[in-house]
Formats: C-alpha cells, structure tokens, sequence
C-alpha cells in the first residue's frame, strides 16, 4: 500500500453522525442471494460494483446485501460531508431493520472495513463477524508504523482542501494516475475510476480526512466479533513488510486471522478474484456452517 493508496482509501470514512429519522425510508441497497446475511461494503469512492466477480458464487450460499454509500460512485450525497462515517453506519442498521435482520456478517473493502471495525464496535449485538479487505485500523501507518493522529492531522487537512479545490479535468487525471497503483489489471482502470469522478467531491475529500485522523486500534478490544483480515501483497508492499505491518497494527485482536494474497494491488477482488473468494469464504466459514 502507498501513498495513492491511503489517498484512494482514505476517503473511506468520516466522523461526527447525524440521526436518522425513524420514518426514513429504506436505504436503496440491492438484497440477492439466500442463506446468512451477509453485508457487502465497498471502499472510497466505490460502488456496489466492486463485487460483481464474485457476487454471483457467494449469493449461492449467502442472503447478499450490497451496499452503496450516500455520495459515492454515482449515488447522490446526503447531509453535511463530514457526517459520513456515523451516517453510513446509522444507514446499514437501518437497513437491517427494514429487511428484519437482527445479526449480519460484514465483508468490507478498504474503508468498508474499516467502518466494519467501527460498527462491529459500536454495535456488537447486531455483528456476527468482520471480514476487512486490504486496510488497517489506522490508515496513516501504511507510510509511518510511528503516525499518530496528531502527527498526520496537517496533511489531512491540506490533502482535504487540495481534492475539494481540484477542477474535474484535474480531479480525474489524478485518479487515472492513482488507479496504476491500486489495480493491476488495467481492464478495470476505468471502471474504478469512473467510480471515483462520479462520487460527491465534497464527501469524498472528508472521508480521507475522517479516514487520516480516526485510529481504531485503541477499540479493537471492544470488538466482540471474530475477525478476519485479507491483505495484498506485490513487489511494491512485499509480504515482509505486509505481515509485520498488520499484526502490529491488529495486536489488539489476537485472535484475528490474517490472510495474505500475493501478486495483488488493492484491489484484491478484482486482481485475484479466486484466491480472493477463497480467502473471503474462509473468514465467513462459522457464518456457512450456521
């Protein structure tokens, strides 16, 4: 993981929440498959989408709920940007509510897990197990093992105020460049990319920040829920330096499960989607077994 990484990932999250009303309506998530509910949570700027290799395989086994965040990839934005982490988290509750789920799994990607962390936290009654692909409880230490929030705080607000000063034409050269680093396979470049130049700009560059300046590791010993984590690993981010670099960074959890998958960029479903699926079963094998 690199710099571009943390600067794609790192529009993941985002502090302070907004309540929902009780008379919401449901969130639009598209619900496929039978079997344990299984929430599917994409990362910064993504879509829904970024399941689609292996969504069809896990619906045979799994009652799918993909989600799409308010703001990204498409879907319109909703409240002040800087609600979004606890806004998202408020809105899949929620839409476990509506579809009368009372337990669900979470797979996540990049900032989807690490709000899978947060909510795993935040409500463990409603969490049966997390599965984080490819991001850490605290994003700035892929560049720095040392980083601190306080530490890193003046260069999240200079990378929020840059994204959100950016003129579109400026915006996507950025993310055409950054995408190289993220997915190997250059099929996907421009999918992954109009995921991001078709998200709120607004949302986008204050997910990186709440993303920079929130550290989960103090909570993972909250997290009652087993967790599993699948990493990429490449010549960029060897596994020598992905190993050490994630079980310090989840010392909390001592009994989280790791998982490494070579030759892969970020994103790890799209670059090896099979050993990617494999991976992703074996962290849910207590939720099939039920």
């Amino acid at each position: 993981m690199t710099r571009a990484l943390l600067a794609a990932l790192a529009a993941l999250l985002l502090a302070p929440a907004t309540a929902m009303a009780e008379d919401a309506p449901c969130p639009p998530f598209e619900v496929t498959g039978s079997g344990p509910d299984l929430l599917l949570v994409p990362g910064l700027g993504s879509s829904p989408a970024v399941w689609d290799g292996v969504k069809d395989s896990l619906a045979k086994d799994f009652r799918l709920h993909l989600v799409h965040v308010a703001g990204f990839a498409g879907r319109p934005a909703e409240g002040d940007p800087a609600t979004l982490v606890n806004r998202t988290k408020a809105e899949i509750i929620r839409h476990l509510d509506c579809q009368k789920v009372e337990r669900a799994a979470w797979a996540g990607h990049s900032m989807g897990g690490f709000l899978g962390l947060m909510t795993a936290a935040d409500h463990p009654d409603r969490i049966a197990q997390v599965v984080v692909v490819d991001s850490l409880p605290f994003f700035p230490l892929v560049f720095d093992p040392a980083a601190t929030v306080d530490a890193v705080r003046a260069q999240a607000d200079g990378m929020r105020a840059q994204i959100a000063a950016q003129d579109d034409a400026g915006f996507a050269a950025g993310q055409r460049m950054g995408v190289r680093s993220l997915v190997r396979n250059p099929a996907f470049h421009e999918q992954v990319v109009d995921w991001s130049i078709t998200s709120d700009r607004a949302t986008f560059a204050s997910a990186i920040h709440a993303l920079m300046t929130t550290d989960m590791r103090p909570r993972l010993g909250e997290i009652a829920a087993p967790v599993s984590v699948i990493a990429a690993a490449n010549p960029f981010a060897p596994r020598s330096r992905i190993e050490p670099l994630y079980a310090a960074a989840y010392a909390g959890l001592p009994q989280m499960r790791l998982t490494v998958i070579d030759d892969s960029f970020h994103f790890v479903m799209i670059d090896q989607p099979e050993a990617f699926e494999a991976a992703l079963r074996e962290g849910l094998r207590a939720e099939l077994a039920d």
